[in-house]
C-alpha cells in the first residue's frame, strides 16, 4: 500500500511494502529513506515545528528617555502634596491638647 501526498512543487510517498519513504522535487530528482531515516527525519520536523510553534516572542525593550526639561519651582507656591503636609502639622498642636494618638 503506498499513501501519497502531492504538492505543487514535490511529492512526497510512503510505501508500506518497502518501508521506504520517497521524496520526489519537481525537477524529478528523488530521495529514497529507509525506515530508520524516515523515522529521523519525521522527528526532525515536529522538533522544528514544535520549536517555532512554542516559541515565545521577544519583548520589545523599554525605551528610557532622559528628562531634558527643566522644571522650575517658586517658593511662593506650595505643591498640591506639600499642602496636605502643612495641614497636617497645623493639627498636631489639637492632636497634642486633646490626646490622641
Amino acid at each position: 500500500m503506498k499513501i501519497t501526498k502531492q504538492l505543487k512543487y514535490a511529492a512526497f510517498e510512503w510505501d508500506e511494502e518497502d518501508k521506504t519513504f520517497t521524496v520526489t522535487d519537481e525537477d524529478g530528482t528523488r530521495v529514497i529513506l529507509n525506515k530508520v531515516y524516515a523515522f529521523a527525519f519525521m522527528r526532525f520536523v515536529v522538533r522544528m515545528a514544535q520549536r517555532n510553534w512554542l516559541r515565545q516572542t521577544k519583548k520589545a525593550k523599554k525605551v528610557v528617555k532622559e528628562m531634558t526639561e527643566v522644571v522650575e519651582v517658586e517658593n511662593d507656591i506650595d505643591h498640591p502634596d506639600q499642602l496636605m503636609l502643612n495641614a497636617l502639622a497645623e493639627l498636631e498642636p489639637v492632636v497634642a491638647e486633646q490626646g490622641i494618638h
